[in-house]
């Protein structure tokens, strides 16, 4: 039998058990129970082996991804991609980094946000002491952000369009006009239009974005204003597609 076969028996042991323990514990409700549990652990089975081919094998695909994008980021051949590997474990701090990484990586669907995982490692290869360190706190706040975060980020990342007109009609930089309340961030996108409070929350609590006073809404009330950090622009950066990336290094 091959490491293969062993492989895939191991699988099919772990999902029989798996369905077995929590028909067990169905059962426990008495014998009504025992009955409906025994009914179920079959189809759990199943699922089991469903959610192994579909899911669980996934989320190693999006871990591998994630690897990959590092290496493209540090510009690493085929040639060097199993001493790249060695490199982000060689220690203790870069071993946390990387199962951080990984780890969050395989839960995401988000393209984006995998790549920015991968670039944070990149980021990390060579790095030592109180970088990584840096490095495990980019990798948190990436893995806390969902994809409405990152939406809310992306636009307070560019200056609204009425203050952007009023900028360059008055030969001023538009980035420095990069200023929203949560009402104009849903009339950016209208399907924010429930989350953006939430979102700003999430936000400056990273650091990505921080609150410069309050303002009139148009219904004549007053929301807070936000303006994107610094280091809310970095992680637009790092969440950014390769082209779109390699544009903004070269600004």
């Amino acid at each position: 039998m091959t490491g293969e076969d062993d492989d895939q028996k191991s699988r099919a042991l772990a999902a029989r058990a798996a369905a077995g323990a929590v028909g067990a514990a169905v059962g426990l409700a008495g014998p009504g129970g025992a009955l409906a549990g025994a009914a179920l652990t079959p189809v759990l089975e199943r699922a089991f082996v469903y959610l192994d081919k579909r899911f669980f094998r996934q989320r190693m695909v999006n871990a591998a991804e994630t690897l990959a994008d590092a290496a493209q980021a540090a510009g690493v051949e085929d040639d060097e991609f199993e001493m790249f590997v060695e490199k982000l474990a060689r220690d203790e701090q870069h071993r946390e980094l990387l199962a951080r990484v990984l780890s969050a990586a395989q839960d995401s669907a988000m393209r984006d946000k995998r790549r920015a995982l991968g670039r944070v490692l990149a980021n990390a290869a060579d790095d030592t002491g109180t970088k990584v360190d840096s490095e495990l706190a980019d990798a948190r706040v990436i893995a806390d952000l969902d994809a409405v975060h990152i939406r809310v980020l992306r636009i307070m990342s560019e200056a609204p369009r009425h203050l952007a007109e009023y900028a360059i009609a008055h030969g001023v930089d538009p980035q420095g006009a990069r200023r929203w309340h949560p009402y104009s961030i849903a009339g950016a996108d209208s399907g924010l239009a429930d989350a953006a409070w939430g979102a700003v929350v999430v936000l400056e609590r990273h650091g990505l974005i921080t609150k410069v006073g309050e303002g009139h809404t148009p219904n004549g009330g007053w929301e807070p204003e936000y303006e994107i950090t610094g280091y809310g622009d970095y992680l637009v950066k790092l969440l950014a597609a390769p082209y779109a990336a390699a544009a903004a290094e070269g600004e």
